[in-house]
């Protein structure tokens, strides 16, 4: 079953959910009296129709018609931006090839600062460089420490904990930890995340909405009827909730304009902002995926035309209330901080560097050269190894703005009641912390509240040791959380050693330094070997499951190996981010040669048995069980796993594959994958 006639206002869209779909999805949505041509998914407006009033879904409707035309050429340029490296690349490894260039050579050719027929360098640096003659206005609630909790907000539970974070000890705390946190009026922020860490069903991003209008409005509460637990916003030091939006690239399938599905980023910032225009809090943003200064360009045009539409509505609405937080996270961006962060103002504040994404998006663009390895997924300094001159280029880029440079995620979770697993985790936290901040980073993210207070301990020690070198509260922190005298000898080496050494700017190799390109072979584990292959396919799986599910953020179990060489378990918190650079990093080895489909094949089906069959062992043990809700999900999660890995024109993104299995009458079947084969047979083949 084929589209016949239908086609999108932004043809981009079809990569993710083809017109067939669409056409099956209308036949039971609602239209919305008032709005022509909007359709809406059965039932949604019943349940949220306080959020989904008349006026809000008009508001959503008008922005998008105004701004349709410019995000259609922003996409269009990048998939044809897209195409342009791939071709370059080939291009290059037939040139190394043929000169038999090493790949650490200097020499090497790679598709950074080619140009397209209109002159554009596609990737890379811009031969005129980006002065910084404008300082960056951050309000007062912003400015600070930047400790960032990352966690959907589509629970009032989880919502509550992570405005609370501050308040949240652990048995056993340190003093000196309340100690650092009372002589400091920091508080933490929250990125309230409707990304990569959430499931796009749009009941969720309702309830979302939702809790964050209540966290704004200070009502936000919760009773759980089962632990008889009543869950209160507390009255001082909350959490600053930051919004991340979705990505340009993804659409909306449950709001149908005109046959076209509405693009969710503009949906999900939209109705926030038009709920929340009165608090000045609640209009910060985090943004993922701008790949350049041509895509802010058009972010501000957008954000720009909404604050006119409120100001139309609200006269006290006051103009440049937005504020932004920019991602760079991927090879495009990374390298135009300085003209992403201009084509912004004055909305931009700020911007952090998401790794997981970063290493995965790079791989994605390098997919096509056979010499190129992505910094294996077991390795556990990835951050202090490899991405040392990201922080850096992300500091020298923003720091003479005045604006906000943030560090990344720090997933390593312990398991409860495991002393040993405490440790470990608390050993990799501190380094983690250490190093952003010697990279003259603001701050970084976490993935769980308990890292909260803890993080704000370590920053105020570090920069009281960085006014004072004999002050001991750093040592303090670091021999309260760590028991072991040897560890806590070899942690305060690492404190007040050096950062790894970098690249100056002027070196050859810098350029793919700034990308984590310029590595040969890992020294942490090969590749291509199977433990390699085995561990990405293990965590991948089960997340797919579980995202299909419903859950897009969870604490998979893991293991690290403590100074012993003992391994320790502790549980890795995963979001699609994850999953993307774990799929590139197998695709690459099958792809390339390194590994047999039939080696592959092998280790898929042991995983398979050993997940559905819950055989749990000393160092490895199934997060996602074969049961429940995960039992239906699980044989289509292969399936797309499958593709994910060895498709020779893999997707460019894995909700390519996702997206359709969130519609109604899909998720419904009794084989969704059967059914979504009806409609998308090249794809689901």
């Amino acid at each position: 079953m084929t589209s016949k006639t239908q086609e999108y206002d932004i043809p981009y869209y079809k990569d993710f959910i083809a017109p067939a779909f669409i056409e099956e999805a209308l036949k039971t949505m609602e239209d919305v009296p008032g709005i022509e041509g909007l359709k809406v998914q059965a039932n949604l407006r019943q349940r949220f129709g306080h959020i989904e009033t008349q006026q809000a879904l008009q508001f959503v409707c008008t922005l998008y018609q105004k701004v349709s035309n410019d995000l259609n050429k922003v996409l269009d340029q990048r998939a044809i931006d897209r195409a342009f490296i791939d071709q370059q690349t080939k291009e290059c490894v037939r040139a190394n090839s043929a000169s038999g260039i090493d790949y650490l050579s200097a020499e090497y050719k790679t598709a950074i600062g080619r140009k397209d027929d209109n002159g554009r360098i596609v990737m890379g640096p811009l031969e005129t460089k980006c002065e910084a003659d404008w300082k960056v206005e951050i309000p007062e609630f912003l400015q600070g420490e930047q400790v960032t909790l990352f966690g959907p907000p589509d629970t009032k539970r989880m919502s509550i904990n992570a405005m609370n974070a501050i308040h949240r000890k652990l048995p056993n705390e340190p003093d000196i930890i309340a100690r650092l946190i009372e002589e400091t009026n920091e508080f933490p922020k929250w990125g309230a995340d409707n990304e990569d860490s959430k499931t796009p069903l749009m009941s969720d991003f309702l309830l979302a909405c939702e809790n964050l209008i209540e966290c704004f409005n200070g009502e936000l509460k919760f009773n759980d009827e089962r632990s008889g637990k009543q869950y209160r916003l507390e009255k001082e030091r909350l959490s600053q909730p930051i919004k991340r939006f979705p990505g340009l690239a993804i659409p909306d399938n449950a709001h149908i304009l005109n046959g076209s599905p509405l693009p969710l980023h503009i949906y999900d910032f939209a109705m926030h902002m038009f709920h929340n225009w009165d608090k000045p809090k609640a209009l910060c943003f985090y943004v993922p995926k701008l790949e350049n200064e041509e895509e802010a360009a058009y972010l501000q045009s957008m954000i720009n035309i909404c604050e006119k539409m409120l100001k139309e509505l609200h006269p006290k609405y006051e103009m440049g209330q937005v504020k932004l937080y920019i991602v760079f996270e991927g090879p495009r961006a990374i390298f135009r901080i300085r003209e992403i962060a201009k084509a912004l103002r004055p909305y931009f504040v700020g911007g952090s560097l998401g790794w997981h994404d970063f290493l995965a998006a790079t791989a994605r663009f390098l997919k096509h050269d056979p010499n190129y390895r992505i910094p294996v997924k077991a390795d556990p300094n990835i951050v202090i190894k490899h991405i040392r001159e990201s922080h850096k280029i992300l500091e020298r880029s923003l720091a003479p703005l005045g604006a906000i440079k943030l560090g990344g995620m720090y997933g390593v979770l312990y398991e409860n009641g495991n002393k040993e697993s405490f440790q470990i985790s608390m050993i990799g936290y501190i380094k983690d912390v250490v190093t952003q901040l010697k990279r003259n980073l603001d701050g970084f993210w976490v993935a769980h509240p308990d890292f909260v207070r803890i993080g704000l301990a370590l920053v105020q020690a570090y920069r009281r040791k960085e006014k004072d070198s004999s002050d001991s509260a750093l040592k303090e922190v670091i021999c309260g959380l760590i028991t072991d005298p040897e560890d806590q000898k070899s942690l305060m080496a690492f404190v007040e050693g050096d950062d790894i050494e970098g690249l100056d700017e002027s070196d050859p190799m810098y350029l793919r330094g700034v990308i984590a390109a310029s590595l040969k072979e890992s020294d942490v584990i090969k590749n291509n070997d199977p433990e390699e292959v085995r561990y990405n396919i293990f965590q991948a799986l089960q997340y797919i499951a579980d995202w299909l599910g419903g859950n897009g953020c969870v604490a998979l179990p893991a293991t690290l190996r403590d100074r012993n060489g003992k391994e320790i378990r502790v549980r890795i918190m995963d979001d699609l981010a994850t999953t993307e650079r774990s799929r590139w990093e197998v695709w690459a080895e099958i792809h390339h040669g390194r590994i047999s489909m039939e080696e592959f094949e092998r280790i898929l089906a042991e995983e398979i048995q050993f997940i559905k069959e819950d055989q749990n062992s000393p160092t490895r043990q199934v997060q996602v069980k074969w049961s429940g809700e995960a039992e239906k999900w699980y044989p289509i999660a292969i399936k797309i796993l499958r593709k994910l890995m060895t498709d020779t024109r893999p997707v460019e993104f894995v909700p390519e594959l996702l997206l359709p299995f969130l519609l109604d009458f899909i998720r419904e079947a009794k084989d969704p994958w059967a059914q979504a084969q009806k409609y998308a047979p090249e794809k689901y083949c």
